[in-house]
């Protein structure tokens, strides 16, 4: 553990630039997501309080920040940190008024554009289910709730997390913890290959990603892990089901296609659980301004994002782009058209100067 003066000024989910002192720098006790590296920080504020935070960012390659040729490992991380920021800022803005649900893991802040990227993370809770994290008989109900309530707020809010496996979901005890939003992609975007085996869906894997993510692209996932974690192995066809009646009710239909597999707010339905999201607004004329400048701007920055010509450049007052600064309030669920992902090789043009 290390003491540091250095000072992170970053922005909040809403928007808000807070600046920080880094009190305390030591190693992470969990692995990062590769290939991001990761240390937890104590940072101070100006009032005097402080906070504990996971600190995520692409690998340092030296002094300046500066590359010789292609280096499609910080290409992916910087794809990677993106993800996690955009849905990071997505779930803040649509659960607004309403407290951060437990069950999603929290977005504490984020610097997109400086010499070195990245994200401030709440500290996740418990164990991965991956890493021996011991649920009990007694704990199984209410870890299908509060799973299967995380990926209600998640898709809610316009996201697929697209790699849920016992490596992104955490237990503590008491409650189930969805992370890792580094490979998740908004509603309505193609379909890559996500995840990994045997978690990923059949629709996420390579030569089977036609069409665009939906809600009920994690469902296949979340279904696996359910019952993984009731039965102590992996499912290997219907008979599985068969052996228990109450699961196969439960999770009826979540292995079939994923235009035929049942909603999450469906699936906690089964189990007795109300729709936890209070309220689903619809988006309105400021909302949609705010997202047309967004992709407005990260057209300008990485135009191999745009599916149409790149726009022209924002007009600013100084010599360079404005960063994004996204809108208030929720963010509307599905992505724009003729929006595609970024090509992870080609990121990042105007930070490296490539």
């Amino acid at each position: 553990m290390t003491r540091s003066e250095e000072t992170l000024r970053f922005q909040r989910p809403d928007g808000t630039t807070v600046e920080a002192v880094v009190a305390e720098r030591r190693d992470d006790p969990l692995p990062p997501s590769a290939p991001l590296t990761a240390c937890r920080l104590v940072l101070e504020y100006a009032d005097g309080t402080r906070q504990d935070v996971r600190h995520i960012a692409p690998p340092d390659r030296g002094a300046g920040g500066t590359r010789v040729g292609p280096d499609r490992e910080l290409d992916a991380a910087y794809a990677a940190l993106d993800n996690e920021i955009l849905a990071g800022v997505r779930l803040s803005r649509f659960r607004e008024p309403h407290p951060h649900p437990p069950s999603v893991s929290r977005l504490v802040g984020y610097d997109a554009d400086g010499v070195r990227p990245y994200a401030l993370l709440e500290p996740y809770r418990g164990r991965c289910v991956g890493a021996g994290s011991r649920i009990l008989p007694g704990e199984r109900a209410r870890f299908q709730e509060s799973l299967l309530t995380g990926l209600r707020w998640i898709g809610a809010a316009g996201i697929a997390h697209r790699a849920l496996g016992p490596d992104s979901v955490h237990w503590d005890g008491s409650e189930a913890q969805i992370t890792d939003f580094t490979s998740a992609a908004p509603l309505g975007v193609p379909r890559e290959v996500a995840g990994a085996p045997p978690w990923q869906a059949p629709e996420q894997r390579p030569g089977g990603t036609a069409g665009t993510v939906t809600d009920r692209d994690d469902v296949w996932a979340a279904g696996r892990l359910i019952f993984f974690v009731i039965t102590g192995t992996e499912p290997t066809g219907p008979d599985r089901l068969a052996d228990d009646p109450e699961l196969a009710r439960v999770l009826a239909g979540v292995f079939g296609p994923p235009e035929h597999r049942p909603a999450v707010r469906e699936l906690l339905a089964r189990i007795g659980v109300a729709d936890p999201i209070p309220r689903i607004p619809p988006p309105d004329a400021a909302l949609q301004r705010g997202r047309d400048d967004f992709y407005t701007h990260r057209a300008y920055k990485h135009p191999e994002t745009a599916a149409r010509p790149v726009p022209e450049a924002p007009r600013t007052a100084g010599p360079s782009a404005p960063s994004w600064t996204p809108p208030s309030g929720p963010v509307p669920n599905p992505a724009p058209t003729g929006w595609v992902p970024a090509a992870p090789a080609r990121r990042r043009k105007r930070r490296f100067g490539r």
